[in-house]
């Protein structure tokens, strides 16, 4: 399952988990690991499991409103959020909608943030044709049977770095 998902996707690795909430978990644990605690950027507008993974993996979450017309993450805001302490930004898709802007992309990869993606809500959906969850540190995907895809339980942690999925196959 883990190599045929990550074909449909378009990246390298997956590691399934037991849940979303799980994939959320061991990725925060990863960052923790990769990067120290610190900061990390999250919506307003998101689910508890994000914010609870980001508290067990002690850092702190830092809230940011979201943009109404995706309901993900305001770029603008973001940017003004991002200081020395911060160590990733948690993005979350939203009922099937395309969160992802080309300039929040842009700037995280110049000033070296990392971009997480949760994806429990928005399986398949694309921007400018490439699928969420491929743009990227991680993705975290959820297969909880009120979601768009269903393996009534389950989750999986997507990802282009061999680094990352070795760290999260041993967690």
């Amino acid at each position: 399952f883990e190599k045929t998902w990550s074909n449909w996707l378009g990246v390298d690795y997956s590691v399934m988990v037991n849940s979303g909430s799980s994939a959320n978990d061991l990725t925060m644990l990863a960052l923790r690991e990769f990067c120290g605690t610190g900061e990390v950027i999250v919506p307003a507008l998101t689910w508890v499991s994000d914010i609870a993974s980001v508290l067990h993996a002690q850092f702190s979450p830092i809230f940011v409103d979201i943009n109404p017309n995706s309901l993900a993450l305001d770029t603008n805001q973001v940017l003004k959020a991002i200081n020395s302490r911060t160590k990733a930004v948690f993005l979350t898709h939203v009922l099937g909608y395309d969160g992802i802007e080309d300039e929040l992309i842009s700037e995280l990869s110049r000033l070296n943030v990392r971009l997480i993606e949760d994806v429990c809500e928005s399986h398949g959906a694309t921007h400018r044709g490439k699928k969420l969850g491929t743009f990227g540190w991680a993705s975290n995907f959820s297969f909880y049977y009120a979601h768009h895809m269903t393996t009534i339980e389950g989750g999986v942690i997507s990802t282009n770095d061999s680094d990352l999925y070795d760290v999260t196959r041993m967690l």
